[in-house]
């Protein structure tokens, strides 16, 4: 299926290359891209954020966290910050529970509020978990487009033996080049799962062959290297990141990301007590960094964003 849709992408380019009104010729090759696991609209966890917040912060803290509008919230921030960006990566936006979507107990599903409210001109979607909760990854791009479907699977391994997780790829325009991104949030608790998942994406982006890939999301993994327990104050190490290749597993597919620290700097959870690196963007040879950070100052999730913007080296399709 992957060299299908990389066969509508190649076609789908040509076509737009031809239009008279084609303006992707504009654009540099820059590709500024954000990821943010959303936990499902339900916000950070309280008790972590209001650990350093003063008197005054506090109260509009619990404030915000009584409406439990984080999709509306997060959505919101998006379109206030969309020139920054062309593609972000959303995992964890809640799609139902027991078998009922959220579209019976409420107007609109948070898929929605991330469609519309956004403001990016698409959206690529992917429903995961299983019949009594099911939730979806999402990405949103400014760029074209180029094929109505994307590449959707299913990872091997459930958590708690019920509930899937997945990746997506898809194939944008990038002035006059295929890209392809990708979005992914994976098993947050057993390390062998977690690397049977990295293998099932690895070899996804070897059947794409020497292409430009963008891959982003929440890998519940910490960095090759850095601590794997006694995190301190704040929560505790609920999770087993003994002997994880995940992240050595993609690398050798040919993804990278940047060098990561035991730093706060580097640290994307949990928001108001960071204490290790669980999300990344990562990328194939073909680009090079000039920005690379965890936003801190976005508070509305129980994991911080991480953005990028990278450049286009090397063009070969």
């Amino acid at each position: 299926m992957i060299t299908r849709i990389a066969h509508e992408a190649h076609r789908q380019r040509d076509q737009l290359l031809q239009s008279p009104a084609q303006q992707t010729l504009i654009r540099p090759y820059r590709l500024r891209c954000l990821t943010i696991n959303t936990h499902r609209g339900q916000g950070p966890k309280l008790p972590f954020l209001l650990s350093k917040a003063t008197e005054e912060e506090g109260q509009r803290i619990e404030l915000m966290h009584e409406t439990r509008a984080y999709a509306y919230f997060i959505s919101d921030w998006l379109n206030k910050h969309r020139e920054h960006y062309d593609v972000v990566a959303l995992q964890e936006v809640f799609n139902g529970i027991l078998g009922v979507s959220e579209k019976i107990v409420g107007k609109y599903r948070q898929r929605d509020h991330y469609r519309v409210l956004s403001g990016f001109a698409s959206l690529v979607e992917h429903g995961v978990g299983f019949a009594g909760f099911r939730y979806q990854n999402l990405m949103l791009s400014q760029l074209p487009k180029l094929t109505e479907h994307a590449y959707n699977s299913v990872l091997p391994g459930k958590v708690f033996f019920l509930a899937s997780c997945g990746f997506s790829l898809a194939p944008f325009l990038l002035k006059d080049t295929i890209i392809w991104i990708g979005n992914t949030h994976l098993h947050a608790y057993n390390p062998q799962a977690r690397m049977r998942q990295a293998r099932s994406i690895a070899d996804v982006v070897r059947k794409l062959g020497d292409v430009p890939i963008v891959f982003m999301g929440d890998f519940n993994t910490v960095p090759p290297g850095m601590r794997t327990e006694k995190f301190g104050e704040g929560d505790i190490d609920r999770y087993n990141y003994e002997d994880d290749q995940t992240l050595t597993v993609l690398e050798d597919a040919g993804l990278r990301t940047v060098p990561h620290d035991e730093a706060l700097r580097c640290y994307t959870y949990p928001t108001g007590l960071p204490n290790r690196t669980l999300d990344y963007i990562m990328f194939s040879r073909h680009w090079h960094v000039h920005n690379y950070g965890v936003l801190h100052d976005f508070t509305l999730s129980d994991h911080y964003p991480v953005q990028a913007e990278l450049e286009l080296n090397i063009r070969n399709n």
